[in-house]
Formats: C-alpha cells, structure tokens, sequence
C-alpha cells in the first residue's frame, strides 16, 4: 500500500504528476468517470503519437458524443505505478491545456485498488 497526499485545485480537481512514454513529465487530471485515459489533441502530437491513421472512437461528455481516437502509448507512471501498451484516447479535451494534458482514466487503475480519502487528503493505491 502505498499512499499520495494531495490537494483539491481551486476547481475541485485532483492533479496527479504522469510521466508518458518515460520522458514526458506532465500533469494529469484523476477521473474515476473516465473509463479510458484521455489526453488532449494538442499534447498526443508533442508525444509524436500518430493521430492520421487512428481508429476513431465515439467519446460521452456532459455535452453529447464526441469523435476521438485510439492510439498506444508505450507506458504510462503516475503514483509510484505504471501499464504498458496502454490504449488512450486522443480528444480535444474541455480542460485547461496549459496546467494539465488530460485526464488518467480508470483503465490505468485496472488490478488495483485506488482509495481517495477526502478527510485526509490521500490517494491510496494497493
């Protein structure tokens, strides 16, 4: 068991530090009503991933279906953990791009067991 302080962004949001494909340190957003990771457009062509012959994929937001698409990262850290070969999607994300590149969905989470404590401020992974 290995647990993470953290503290609640003015906009409620718990930020996590993730390292992509082990030289691309950024900060993602913690959704546990994300099913897939998602990361934005504009980060995915930083990271070289090549979006012209991805799968399109059907994306649910609050506003209705979206287009993205799927590609593979090579490996993805965040909390002292990683998954390898992982399928994100590439989307134009309602985010702030400046402070975060997308949202670390509950497919990085998969096998494990996430704990957030809200009183204490801790994010516990088993």
């Amino acid at each position: 068991m290995i647990e993470f302080p953290f503290s609640l962004q003015q906009d409620g949001l718990i930020v996590v530090e993730v390292n992509i494909n082990l030289d691309n340190k950024c900060k993602m957003v913690l959704d546990t009503g994300c099913t897939n990771t998602v990361i934005h457009t504009d980060f995915a062509r930083i990271l070289g991933l090549n979006l012209k012959n991805a799968r399109k994929t059907p994306i649910f937001t609050g506003s209705g279906e979206e287009q993205g698409r799927e590609v593979n990262v090579e490996i993805i850290e965040a909390l002292d953990s990683f998954v390898e070969d992982l399928l994100v999607t590439v989307f134009e994300v309602y985010i702030d791009a400046d402070k975060y590149v997308g949202y670390l969905g509950l497919d990085f989470f998969k096998g494990k067991k996430l704990t957030i404590d809200f009183e204490k401020q801790l994010l516990i992974l088993e």
